[in-house]
């Protein structure tokens, strides 16, 4: 038990001098980011798209920073920032957008911590959406995002987050404004995340744009495994003093 909390102490110490910001472009390049207790590693560029097929994309717009705040609930997590109109969208008359998925992995250093439910919400004025009163809006920003147990998987959840101007709001079809999301399961020492953000807009004189989300991680603390040792030799214990007592409570009836 000794080594366990020694070797915690030690990866919590390396953790402690990692990054607290990053580029989403280096960590592209097989850079880490470090958050309370929370590594988030291996990440991947999985797709991008976007109706000006001149456009490319350009991840040193987007800033990551950790967020070490938080205590277990909602735990620390990691702060988007893009710049540089990287996620804006102004309408091209068809449908103009930009579509970008990307992964990653969360890992716990903590042995006497573990991931319990996972968050999704845009910071405050996040998003923005501009319009010509023409009575015609389809624009917007959105987020879906899985977390499992593997790369790409979702088996332990799924949420989504959107900020939408849809119709004519004089006919009452205003969109959608849904800030927050998230997922609860099982407590897992290791996820992975896979986000897909798209950002819209149909007219040349309306325009989307999506500044800044969170992403959070809560925590809930599991017995060392010594703890569980112990707790396993007690848990026999007291099989063994119950079957004891059945045998003497069978030999005095008979």
């Amino acid at each position: 038990m000794k080594m366990s909390r020694i070797a915690a102490g030690l990866m919590l110490s390396l953790a402690a001098a990692g990054a607290h910001a990053a580029l989403l472009s280096d960590l592209l390049s097989g850079g880490s980011i470090v958050a309370g207790d929370k590594l988030f590693d291996s990440w991947k560029l999985v797709s991008y798209t976007a109706s000006d097929l001149n456009r490319s994309f350009n991840a040193s717009n987007i800033d990551v920073q950790a967020l070490s705040d938080g205590g277990d609930k909602p735990g620390p997590g990691l702060r988007f920032t893009a710049s540089r109109n990287e996620l804006s969208v102004t309408g091209d008359g068809v449908f103009g957008f930009v579509d970008l998925m990307f992964g990653f992995r969360v890992s716990v250093f903590d042995p006497a911590r573990r991931i319990s439910d996972n968050s999704l919400s845009y910071a405050s004025g996040g998003s923005t959406l501009s319009w010509t009163v023409d009575g015609s809006y389809d624009l917007g920003t959105y987020i879906r995002e899985v977390i499992g147990t593997a790369e790409g998987l979702d088996d332990l959840g799924q949420k989504n987050i959107e900020f939408s101007q849809l119709g004519d709001p004089l006919s009452g079809s205003s969109g959608t404004t849904k800030i927050s999301d998230s997922a609860a399961f099982a407590p897992q020492q290791t996820a992975w995340v896979t986000k897909n953000i798209l950002v819209w807009a149909v007219d040349t004189t309306d325009t989307a744009v999506l500044t800044q989300f969170d992403q959070r991680f809560s925590q809930t603390q599991v017995p060392e495994p010594g703890s569980f040792a112990l707790l396993s030799l007690g848990l026999l214990g007291l099989g063994w003093m119950r079957r004891s007592s059945c045998k003497n409570n069978l030999a005095r009836i008979g």
